[in-house]
């Protein structure tokens, strides 16, 4: 499988890369905690406690991440 990345990223080469490729049967883990605190998504107070961000709806950037949280439901 070929997963795209919403970020690429330049290797160790100096090559963009914007993909990367998960061999069959490879378990991944993604990271909860470290995405539900990421401020490419949340905003630069990513990391402070803010009840009110779910007074109104989600900013675009969190309704489109699609990543697993309590939020999504997914």
């Amino acid at each position: 499988m070929v997963l795209p990345l919403s970020t690429p990223f330049i290797d160790d080469n100096g090559n963009k890369q914007t993909e990367i490729l998960v061999p069959n049967e490879t378990n991944i883990i993604l990271s909860v905690f470290g995405i539900n605190r990421d401020p490419a998504i949340w905003g630069e107070d990513a990391t402070e406690w803010k009840p009110e961000r779910w007074l109104s709806p989600l900013p675009p950037s969190v309704a489109d991440a699609r990543i697993p949280g309590i939020y999504a439901n997914t």
